[in-house]
């Protein structure tokens, strides 16, 4: 049985934004897709469908690439522009995050400090593993904000 003080650190930064990810998804799970999608025509607020998959998007690329060497293919303009349901951002997620558990696993904690896959110099891997979690819960908390938004909304057209 593997616990988390039993992991080496890459699994752990892993898996606590795995964690982070479940509690997004599992937050939009009882929304249906016009809500997912809602515009809430404020300036630089972004719909929860559009926050879940740009976070998701940055994890595969920060986590898979950046922190463990496997390229992805990002097109990160696209997430801003991206709608959907629930199911496909899951299914999302769990297309790619085994193999980042994974490739975590085979990190051991003396290769942290080791330079990061990303093109610009100066950033390690622990550093890039690190910036998974670190994102991941700014967007959660962006989320759960726009949740309060919308809910907002809703209750003032009743």
């Amino acid at each position: 049985l593997i616990t988390m003080q039993n992991m080496g650190e890459a699994s752990r930064l892993v898996q606590m934004t795995d964690q982070l990810l479940s509690e997004i998804l599992d937050s939009l799970a009882d929304m249906s897709k016009d809500t997912l999608n809602m515009d809430l025509d404020i300036p630089e607020v972004n719909s929860l469908y559009v926050l879940a998959r740009h976070v998701l998007g940055s994890v595969e690329e920060w986590g898979l690439y950046f922190g463990t060497g496997h390229q992805v293919q990002r097109d990160r303009d696209s997430e801003f522009m991206a709608s959907g349901k629930i199911n496909e951002l899951v299914e999302y997620k769990n297309s790619w995050m085994p193999l980042l558990h994974a490739r975590a696993s085979k990190i051991d904690d003396s290769q942290l400090n080791n330079e990061s896959w990303r093109p610009e110099s100066g950033l390690s891997i622990g550093d890039a593993l690190l910036h998974t979690v670190d994102h991941t819960a700014v967007h959660l908390g962006h989320l759960q904000l726009t949740k309060q938004l919308i809910e907002h909304q809703v209750i003032r057209r009743l």
